[in-house]
């Protein structure tokens, strides 16, 4: 049997890497739906070059979009090879024609891209991670945000399962961890292995597996999405999340509802990301009062949502005493 390509690196330490945690957002676990598909109305999945490289990451990424566009907008969008390509070239620095540089991506590094500059002219508005060792958070992330890029320590047997079109299910001789591999997880039922697309294909995977290879998650949050979930989903704080985006990035937030109107005035903008990484810090005293009128004024402007101003000064310290300029994962 062919082998197929892998390509994940290891995930960036959060120490020099900061991120966004979905836990932080989320003001309830929503009941889960007993199925949750957001699989069943994409009609196909390309392979887009994972038989050839190790870009899985892009290629997951490139999934995902079908599934938002499908559900989000009615109509699935699908990309290019080449374009999956060139997401690939530009955050793993693969070299067409030069095999030594085809060494797999960061699944970090692939969402700063595609939040800066995207895939085919669809970009993403944020992502954040989800904590892999809680059922209800995974559970909220799927009902919430329709798939999550999931990142795994591949064993040896699961490419002999897939070409003979078996779920993905722990044996007591795996072969061991052949290496990393990015794959979207869509579809998921109360009684029922998960379904997650991967090689152009849906592949089965039972919850035991999940619980044993899975090493990270991310929920990534598109405009397409968005038009179908409407601007404040049931279960999580757009607000708050928004606000640890504008410390982590001297950024307006993305999740700021149409009615309110987009600072344009320069000054504003440059002043916002001078004050931000001070925000980052902890301060007591003058300096926290200081910070909170800062805030205020931030809130006028458009740049914090105003329900987020009390008291939301250490909400915003997301990671510890400064901002390093990589927050949110931007390594580019």
């Amino acid at each position: 049997m062919s082998r197929f390509k892998l390509g994940r690196t290891a995930p960036h330490p959060e120490a020099t890497h900061p991120r966004l945690r979905l836990g932080d957002a989320l003001t309830s676990y929503p009941p889960a739906p007993s199925v949750v598909d957001y699989i069943g109305k994409v009609a196909d999945w390309p392979m887009y070059g994972n038989d050839q490289l190790g870009d899985c990451t892009c290629a997951a990424i490139a999934h995902m979009l079908e599934a938002w566009t499908a559900y989000g907008q009615g109509s699935t969008v699908r990309v290019t090879d080449g374009d999956v390509v060139k997401l690939y070239e530009a955050v793993g620095g693969y070299r067409p024609g030069d095999p030594s540089t085809d060494q797999g991506a960061n699944m970090q590094d692939v969402l700063a891209h595609m939040r800066k500059t995207g895939i085919a002219g669809h970009k993403i508005l944020a992502f954040a991670s989800v904590d892999i060792h809680n059922a209800a958070e995974l559970a909220a992330a799927m009902a919430l945000f329709g798939h999550i890029y999931v990142g795994v320590n591949l064993p040896n047997n699961a490419q002999d399962q897939f070409g003979h079109g078996e779920p993905w299910s722990v044996q007591p001789d795996d072969g061991g961890i052949e290496g990393g591999h990015a794959i979207c997880w869509g579809y998921a039922a109360k009684g029922e292995n998960n379904k997650v697309i991967t090689w152009g294909a849906v592949q089965e995977a039972t919850p035991a597996w999940f619980n044993t290879y899975v090493e990270e998650a991310w929920i990534v949050i598109s405009q397409e999405w968005i038009n179908k979930v409407g601007e404040n989903p049931e279960g999580i704080d757009l607000a708050k999340l928004g606000a640890a985006f504008t410390a982590m990035t001297g950024e307006a937030s993305p999740f700021r509802p149409a009615s309110q109107p987009a600072p344009v005035d320069p000054a504003d903008t440059a002043l916002v990301a001078a004050l931000t990484p001070w925000l980052g810090a902890r301060h007591v005293g003058i300096n926290a009062a200081a910070a909170h009128d800062v805030l205020i004024w931030m809130a006028a402007r458009g740049y914090v949502p105003a329900s987020v101003t009390s008291g939301v000064h250490h909400g915003l310290n997301m990671v510890g005493d400064s901002i390093p300029e990589a927050a949110f994962g931007d390594t580019e």
